[in-house]
Parts: C-alpha cells; sequence; structure tokens
C-alpha cells in the first residue's frame, strides 16, 4: 500500500499546485477589475489592460495545469512504478532433465516455460539457449574467472567455459507468448561433466540486431540504440534466464 500511496501523492500534488496557481491568478485578476459603483460609463485604458491581463492569464493557468499534470503523471510512472500492467513482461522458468546415453554422453532435456504476466501483445522473433561447464574446473580457471567480474569488473557474472548454443527463429508472424508457452533445447554433453550452467533468451532481432555467434549476455544487456538524437537504454531487449544443473549419476 505505500508505493500506491506515494504513487498518488506524486500524481495529486502537481494538480493541487496547478489548482492553487490558477486561483490565486483568478483572484488577483478580480482585484484588478474596477469597483461596481464606478461612474465612468466607457472602459478606460486601464481597464483594457486588466482584461487582456486576465486573458492571458487564464491561458498561461491553463497551458501549466495541462503540462503540471502530465508532469505529475510522469514521475508516478518512474517513480512509483504505476501503470506497469501496461509494460511487457515475461516470466521464464527451467525445467531440467538429464539420461545417460551410450558410454560416454549425457543428454540433457531443458524446457523453457514463459508465462506473459503483462496485458500486452508479446511476440519473439529469435532465441537461444546456451550451455557452459561449471564443474569440473581447475582452482587456476576459477581464479581468472573470479578476477574478472569481482576485480576488473569486465562482465557481470562469472563466464563459464562454452559447450553448445542452440540457436531459434521464428518466421515472420513471430512467437505469440501465451500463459504457458514452452520451448525446447536439446543438449548432449561428454559423462565426465557434473555441473553446467544453461542459459535460455528470447528476443527480437527487429530491435536488437544480430547477436554475436560468442554469445555474452554482459554484452546483450548493455546494448544501445540510438533513436533520433536520443541514445538511451533501451530497456529489456528479451528475456532470458540461467540455472545451474547437477549431473547426478545413478545409484
Amino acid at each position: 500500500m505505500t508505493r500506491y500511496r506515494r504513487a498518488a501523492a506524486i500524481a495529486l500534488t502537481p494538480a493541487l499546485v496547478a489548482m492553487f496557481f490558477v486561483f490565486a491568478t483568478t483572484e488577483w485578476a478580480m482585484a484588478q477589475e474596477p469597483a461596481s459603483g464606478s461612474s465612468t460609463s466607457n472602459p478606460s485604458t486601464q481597464d483594457v489592460i486588466t482584461d487582456a491581463v486576465k486573458d492571458w492569464l487564464a491561458i498561461v493557468g491553463a497551458v501549466v495545469s495541462i503540462v503540471v499534470v502530465i508532469g505529475g503523471g510522469i514521475l508516478a510512472r518512474r517513480n512509483a512504478q504505476i501503470f506497469r500492467a501496461r509494460s511487457p513482461h515475461i516470466i521464464l522458468s527451467h525445467e531440467i532433465s538429464h539420461r545417460f546415453v551410450g558410454d560416454s554422453y549425457v543428454h540433457i532435456f531443458v524446457t523453457a516455460v514463459m508465462h506473459n504476466t503483462s496485458r500486452v501483445h508479446i511476440e519473439f522473433l529469435d532465441g537461444f539457449g546456451s550451455i557452459q561447464q561449471v564443474k569440473p574446473v581447475s582452482d587456476d580457471d576459477v581464479e581468472y574467472l573470479y578476477q574478472q567480474v569481482f576485480v576488473d569488473q569486465d562482465f557481470g557474472n562469472l563466464q563459464w567455459a562454452p559447450l553448445d548454443t542452440l540457436r531459434l527463429h521464428w518466421p515472420k508472424d513471430g512467437l505469440l507468448v501465451e500463459p504457458g508457452e514452452t520451448e525446447i533445447f536439446d543438449f548432449v554433453v561428454q559423462r565426465d561433466v557434473r555441473s553446467v550452467a544453461i542459459t535460455t533468451y528470447f528476443y527480437n532481432s527487429r530491435v536488437v540486431g544480430k547477436i554475436p555467434d560468442d554469445v555474452k549476455l554482459d554484452a546483450v544487456t548493455r546494448r544501445k540504440k540510438r533513436t533520433l538524437r536520443w541514445r538511451r537504454e533501451s530497456g529489456p531487449l528479451g528475456w532470458g534466464r540461467t540455472s545451474v544443473y547437477d549431473i547426478v549419476k545413478p545409484p
């Protein structure tokens, strides 16, 4: 409730300021009118000027009211994050299983489940799934990855050794995301792999452009686009999820 009270305060305060401004200017203009008992029958130059000032004040008051109310709505949306139902939003989850195949390999089966929790139409043209080896790994490799993320801050998360990447592309109309929409990824890794990090990512290449084959999610999410004269963060370019999965041998 606190967030909604703050949103109401942000939205209503500019409106109250605008109302006060209009009221004050109206009172001032009325104070400039000549007394009703005045014996002058023809409008004087002062009366004409007063009427012109009143008209201008009314116009300025209306414009200020509109600007302040719109600004209050923008502040309420940005600071209190209301009206979010009209923004696209996806909840992405993973269902992962595995089975040993042959003498040397493991088949990993990933179901990416997407839920459209917003009220807007969302569709994707592209997606990919990548798998990285978390274990086994040497101490030297762990120290190097730690240096990249926590010391040099080259990345936002650990870039484990890549094993495979699968790419998806849908035709012109794209993949329409409905509640419970699923996509399947199959990976085959060597039997000595014990733990993996699996990432799935869905996006629209018409907005993002082509993502390089050597996918690094940090670089993708930091991409920027130029719209006319403005250079800004484009927000979520897509939705992704990373899950760590341990491959346990059967007893």
